[in-house]
């Protein structure tokens, strides 16, 4: 799985980078908050460990810039590390700003990993979710929708309640030839 991190400490990048490889994962750095979301949409990145603090937009500014923007791509895990012990009120700012979850820096190898692993979990979770709300549950029988509550009612209306699409009606020549045969 490609994953961004961002910080603008050489060091930390570099070392987030060696972990995130250890980890058997495809890291790609950058070091300003532009440059990641150049990254997230060039490379369909899908996690995050981003540096709280940073020049130009902060790491909370770029999780509120992701999800301000969510539906133009899959969810992005978000993961904020921070210089500072974090506080119950910073951590709670993080959340509010949109963060999956946070890290002290220099960040713990085998605490990384473990986060990772739920990012992973999380985001497989998410594909599955998706994938199940764009079914749309049809009876083979009389080809009616079952709607959220349990009602059915017929492929066109669901279609035109809930889409913009909208249909319009005829025959097609083998239903011409079954339901007027005279008339062909």
């Amino acid at each position: 799985m490609k994953i961004l991190i961002v910080d603008d400490d050489q060091n930390s990048l570099n070392m987030n980078r060696l972990i995130v490889e250890h980890c058997g994962h495809e890291p790609v750095a950058v070091s300003d908050s532009t440059q990641a979301m150049k990254a997230i949409n060039d490379n369909k990145i899908q996690v995050v460990i981003s540096d709280w603090v940073m020049p130009g937009l902060s790491g909370l500014d770029l999780v509120r810039a992701l999800r301000a923007d969510a539906s133009q791509r899959p969810y992005v895990y978000f993961i904020v590390l921070t210089g500072t012990k974090l506080g119950k009120l910073n951590f709670m700012e993080a959340m509010d700003a949109g963060a999956d979850d946070y890290m002290e820096k220099p960040a713990n190898k085998d605490l990384l990993r473990v986060r990772l692993r739920v990012a992973q979990r999380i985001l497989s979770l998410d594909t599955e979710v998706n994938t199940l709300k764009a079914l749309i549950p049809v009876c083979s029988g009389c080809r009616r929708v079952r709607r959220d509550d349990q009602a059915y009612e017929s492929l066109e209306t669901y279609i035109s309640k809930n889409s913009a699409i909208r249909f319009t009606h005829g025959l097609c020549p083998e239903c011409v030839e079954r339901l007027y045969p005279k008339y062909k």
